[in-house]
């Protein structure tokens, strides 16, 4: 399995394809593999860049904090490794939140952004959920974490049609979730206020909103989307917000189109 010693911890990452390189930052309970109706789509065209970030999935999990502004240093530090210059960065929720801070860091490494189902502040309504998901985290069991979290990140219609794959991510949350680790990431999260930095952003960017995202729902993605000058935003009907499994589709076509022309059409 493909690992480098990035700053001070090994990090998981794959390479998919070849062509220009599209990175893919994950949502904070995720891994690499929740791109998996992303990665056939877009390695046909491009090399595509997953990885996990330190204190998630594969990756190490240092007993530490985690400030967002650590995983865009090393996302920096693993490109320079693999000797990328820049790349088309995609990122979803927490993904997407780091995303934005790597784009304001390194702005010479970024060819377009895109940013979905993501917050660039935390406010009262979004604490009061993380909090929520804190109390889970600390009662230590993954099949309670499991039934806490699912019912929000994923529409009612998706729960109904595709229980069989959503129960089947709950072993992931025993095997592969480091609670301590996700306990950090979290506090990490609840100390996000990027918003009033967010015109540093120049790169062409596109900002997609899920229409029944139930934990960031449109109302913070029109907020990224009025302080980037020039920032293209789409709203994708009928998800939740995990909209890469929800409606993959339209999700893959929609980024495909802004980085092969810069426009949503």
């Amino acid at each position: 399995m493909p690992y480098v010693k990035v700053n001070d911890i090994q990090m998981y990452y794959e390479l998919h394809g070849s062509g220009e390189t599209i990175v893919f930052l994950n949502g904070i309970l995720a891994n690499t593999s929740s791109w998996m109706y992303q990665v056939p789509y877009f390695s046909k065209q491009f090399q595509v860049l997953l990885l996990d970030f330190r204190g998630q999935g594969m990756s190490e999990k240092p007993l530490m904090e985690y400030p967002m502004e650590i995983h865009a240093d090393d996302i920096k530090a693993l490109m320079h490794e693999l000797k990328i210059s820049s790349a088309h960065i995609v990122g979803i929720s927490f993904g997407g939140e780091v995303a934005l801070i790597f784009a304001m860091k390194y702005p010479n490494m970024v060819k377009s952004l895109t940013v979905s189902c993501a917050v660039s502040h935390v406010d009262q309504v979004i604490k009061a959920m993380v909090e929520r998901w804190l109390i889970a985290a600390r009662l230590r069991s993954g099949k309670y974490l499991f039934q806490t979290i699912y019912p929000d990140i994923f529409s009612d219609e998706f729960m109904e049609k595709k229980w069989d794959l959503i129960s089947s991510t709950a072993p992931f949350y025993d095997t592969t979730v480091d609670i301590d680790a996700f306990i950090e990431l979290l506090k990490g999260f609840l100390r996000l206020n990027i918003t009033s930095d967010l015109p540093k952003i120049k790169c062409p960017t596109l900002i997609i909103a899920a229409e029944k995202d139930k934990i960031k729902p449109p109302r913070y993605s029109k907020i990224i989307h009025s302080k980037i000058v020039g920032s293209h935003f789409v709203v994708i009907k009928n998800s939740g917000h995990t909209v890469i499994w929800e409606r993959p589709e339209e999700f893959n076509k929609r980024v495909l189109r802004f980085i092969q022309t810069k426009t949503v059409g």
